[in-house]
């Protein structure tokens, strides 16, 4: 996952919406009043994210994808109340087999921000897995978020992280001096450092 922070302030086109509409509820989100502000948040959350998909850490542009509900905004762990707030967005690719698409509404053990690949680490074979220093109730998060993300279910994306770790080993064997600035520009940068 992305390990990112926020912008303060937010998106100035959002923290404008919010003044002049007080009385939103979750299907305003979704609203053609919305739209044009979801579009200007999207652009800051892909910037704030270096370009990258939350979860999966795929290249993503800023017109592409989604603005993804950290913490859901309906359904049965619904958090309505945050449905506007800029703090629980994050830009998601949209692709039903991973990401914010598998997620639905579920609530994720581990959500991304800072230090959140902490507890898991990529494999030579792509997949991601929990570090061996947890605790069982540790190990079991890390297991129910990348299942409920998909993050090792989709063969491409595993092969994909795959190529990416071999290329990075290559730079750190060949060139060590070069290794961050080949992971400033790497999709899958921040679990790709987990294994060098």
């Amino acid at each position: 996952m992305v390990e990112f922070q926020h912008r303060n302030p937010p998106t100035p086109a959002l923290v404008q919406f919010l003044n002049d509409n007080q009385a939103l509820t979750v299907a305003d989100f979704d609203s053609l009043a919305f739209r044009p502000i979801k579009d200007a948040v999207k652009a800051d959350l892909n910037a704030d994210q270096g370009g990258l998909c939350v979860y999966c850490e795929k290249a993503l542009a800023a017109n592409e994808g989604q603005v993804e509900h950290i913490k859901p905004k309906a359904g049965p762990n619904g958090h309505p109340q945050l449905c506007f707030t800029y703090t629980n967005y994050a830009h998601s690719c949209i692709n039903p087999k991973t990401c914010g698409q598998k997620k639905g509404n579920g609530l994720l053990p581990i959500e991304p921000g800072l230090a959140c690949n902490n507890q898991w680490a990529l494999s030579t074979g792509g997949t991601i897995e929990p570090i061996s220093e947890l605790t069982r109730a540790q190990t079991h998060s890390v297991n129910q978020t990348l299942g409920m993300l998909g993050l090792n279910r989709d063969p491409n994306l595993v092969d994909e992280r795959k190529r990416w770790l071999k290329n990075a080993l290559s730079v750190l064997l060949l060139a060590p001096n070069d290794i961050q600035q080949f992971l400033q520009n790497a999709p899958y940068r921040h679990i790709l450092a987990t294994a060098l």
